[in-house]
């Protein structure tokens, strides 16, 4: 998978690529609209969905047969082979190798995904030019969960949807609003730094503040595995959106305190997480 899940902390540290689903779609993409894309992914973690789709503003709507899948949306460069990206993923992202991590972050275009539990539906929406793509289940790395699509013909003449919107900034940075978001529906996400970035809100223990996890954080690199002040059971992520990208992902948390913050490893700085590089900020959910 891109980003190995944050699901206990054992000894250091482990990264979040899990999540919920729910909440709603923006009423102008129906079951019936143009820009509606049908994507199952089976018990072996195989995208299923039509292999052309229309340009603009596309939602993807999916559901998977295995106990968890991380829908993931990506294209590769000219000469950047399917084995090159799996490779460089084994390596620079499961491994830790940065000259692998930095080939792949050179040759891939991350354009958003959506995590989706059996039974559930994940809804991802997304504007995407014409040409050839990928859509993955990131929980494999392997070719069979790679399926190919081309983006040819009309336009959907579909729109984003409405809702909430979270920019990350700069290098690694969150804009510094807004402060607080409805706990459901559809959250956006717009990519204006220079750098890979994904969603996260994790939401506070009963008594804990934002600097208590940044405090946590400081600990955490220097060797000190204390508890953390988050709870991660109740959390949320986005798949991974690239500089100047834009998703809209729905979401499903209770109300309360959160950190939102982003997990992807910096090349530049040997691997570590932007949350650990202080990209990490309170926000509310309502």
């Amino acid at each position: 998978m891109f980003v190995p899940r944050i699901s206990a902390l054992a000894g250091g540290l482990v990264l979040l690529a899990g999540g919920l689903t729910g909440g709603t779609a923006h009423a102008a993409l129906d079951s019936t609209s143009s820009g509606m894309v049908a994507v199952s992914i089976t018990a072996a973690h195989n995208v299923v969905m039509p292999t052309t789709i229309q340009p603009g503003v596309n939602q993807f709507r999916v559901t998977t047969e295995a106990k968890s899948s991380g829908f993931q949306l990506v294209q590769l460069a000219t000469g950047y082979t399917l084995d090159a990206a799996i490779a460089d993923i084994d390596a620079g992202l499961e491994k830790g190798k940065i000259p692998a991590l930095k080939r792949f972050e050179a040759n891939t275009t991350l354009l958003g995904g959506v995590n989706v539990a059996m039974g559930k539906v994940g809804k991802l929406t997304v504007s995407l030019p014409p040409g050839s793509y990928y859509a993955a289940d990131i929980e494999r790395n392997r070719p069979s969960a790679f399926t190919a699509f081309t983006v040819a013909g009309a336009d959907t003449g579909a729109t984003m949807p409405d809702g909430p919107t979270l920019r990350a900034v700069k290098s690694a940075s969150w804009a510094k609003n807004p402060k607080s978001i409805p706990r459901k529906g559809t959250l956006t996400f717009e990519n204006f730094s220079s750098q890979n970035h994904f969603v996260g809100l994790i939401k506070l223990k009963p008594g804990k503040t934002v600097e208590d996890f940044g405090a946590w954080t400081e600990a955490q690199m220097n060797g000190q595995n204390g508890p953390p002040p988050v709870n991660f059971g109740e959390s949320f992520d986005g798949n991974v959106v690239g500089p100047g990208h834009t998703a809209a992902m729905n979401y499903r948390l209770s109300r309360g305190n959160y950190v939102l913050l982003c997990f992807w490893p910096d090349a530049n700085m040997g691997g570590m997480p932007h949350a650990f590089m202080g990209m990490y900020r309170g926000i509310t959910l309502k």
